[in-house]
């Protein structure tokens, strides 16, 4: 056949080109492949595009073309984690030696928007875990894929946990066009987490579910305190230290799922269970490293020296009764 023609001048040769002769007939019976015709690739594209904006409108969700989505954006969600690092320090150092931005009122919607989005997130999720917990036992929520995944409300509110971990990156912004300090904490887990979140889900690692319905409700309390914080609304001090705390808890609790799942699956050598290596090593270095930097800032902001956070809040009372 055509392969034995290195090249076009080996068809110069005479026993070449008779081989070729003989085999036009069986090279004509060959069907050949159909092109891709630039109507039924603009077909595909909206039908992709289509498919995907149901998913992450909510019409008709469905997990297994939620899960596609997701695998489809993974590479782009790794090439954002990067961008936004580049982004944020270029920022920085571009507003080294402007003045601030005021941005008071962008930033209050945008801590409303958040933490609304987050209450509405628990309300629609937790039910769902309890009815889990309850027909199934603790441990399928986070070794198997159940309606948590896979319902139109659970289901989807978690698909939309995931995308939430792009927006958020905005976070970030206001900090630095504001001039307010930007710590490791901070742009560390805004990087990872969206990642994280994306590989979790498109792999089927059940553990994940309980980074979400936490992250939900805690989250629904901090941007409500950034709020209020926004508008000039005194906030006792212990409020942000509870929401550090739970913040704290909730990596242990999740580091122990993780943990757990692994173990049943790499060690004791159960099958059929919902979890990958690549979410598990991934979710493990992230939640160990979210605790670690968590611990460290709340012994800066609340135990060393009597707390950063108290003490600056004794001296904003002092302020203001001198004021008076």
């Amino acid at each position: 056949m055509l392969e034995y023609y290195e090249s076009p001048l080996a068809l110069l040769r005479p026993a070449c080109f008779r081989s070729l002769i003989k085999d036009i007939p069986e090279i004509m019976r060959t069907a050949p492949v159909p092109l891709l015709t630039a109507a039924d690739a603009v077909a595909r594209l909206e039908s992709y595009s289509r498919n995907s904006m149901d998913q992450i409108l909510g019409y008709n969700f469905d997990y297994e073309k939620a899960k596609v989505f997701a695998r489809s954006i993974e590479g782009f969600s790794a090439k954002l984690s990067g961008a936004y690092i580049v982004t944020i320090f270029s920022l920085k150092y571009f507003m080294k030696d402007r003045k601030p931005f005021d941005l008071h009122t962008p930033l209050n919607i945008w801590n409303g928007i958040l933490s609304i989005f987050s209450l509405l997130g628990f309300h629609f999720t937790f039910p769902t875990l309890v009815s889990v917990i309850y027909n199934n036992g603790l441990t399928h929520t986070y070794t198997h894929v159940s309606e948590l995944y896979t319902d139109s409300k659970s289901g989807y509110w978690v698909f939309l946990w995931v995308l939430s971990k792009i927006p958020e990156l905005m976070d970030t912004v206001f900090i630095v066009l504001r001039k307010r300090p930007l710590i490791l904490m901070h742009w560390y887990h805004h990087a990872l987490t969206g990642f994280y979140a994306i590989v979790c889900y498109h792999e089927d690692n059940a553990h994940m579910v309980w980074v979400v319905w936490m992250n939900y409700i805690i989250h629904a309390f901090m941007y409500g305190y950034y709020l209020l914080k926004s508008l000039k609304v005194p906030v006792p001090p212990y409020v942000a230290q509870a929401i550090t705390t739970s913040q704290m808890i909730q990596f242990l609790i999740a580091i122990a799922a993780q943990v757990h799942v692994g173990y049943l699956h790499y060690v004791v050598g159960v099958e059929n269970l919902a979890v990958s290596f690549r979410g598990l090593v991934i979710g493990f270095i992230m939640l160990t490293t979210y605790f670690y930097l968590w611990v460290q800032f709340y012994k800066e902001h609340y135990l060393d020296n009597g707390g950063k956070k108290y003490w600056l809040a004794k001296e904003a009372e002092q302020k203001q009764k001198k004021s008076n």
